[in-house]
């Protein structure tokens, strides 16, 4: 198994437009190929917003996360957060 985990900080004003963008991040991805499923979580004590996609393996998400970030190209993401997030590519072992 493969993970794509991405950690965010929304602005207040913008938490939800956020959040719906990392909903339909992963829903562009729910029919593909090799993809398991994905997940937004928000962090009790941050208030941070944590995105996790899991794949089968890392060639299947580099084949279609195209398709996701296709999906979110338009988002203004410069405004929604303090900052880049920060991403993990986490592999089993």
């Amino acid at each position: 198994m493969f993970v794509h985990m991405s950690i965010h900080s929304p602005r207040d004003a913008f938490r939800d437009h956020l959040r719906d963008s990392m909903h339909r991040f992963g829903g562009a991805l729910e029919d593909v190929d090799g993809f398991i499923d994905g997940r937004v979580f928000e962090d009790e004590k941050t208030g941070q917003l944590i995105g996790m996609g899991r794949w089968r393996s890392r060639q299947d998400m580099e084949e279609n996360i195209h398709l996701a970030a296709a999906a979110v190209q338009h988002d203004d993401f410069d405004r929604w957060e303090h900052n880049p997030p920060t991403s993990f590519l986490l592999e089993e072992k």
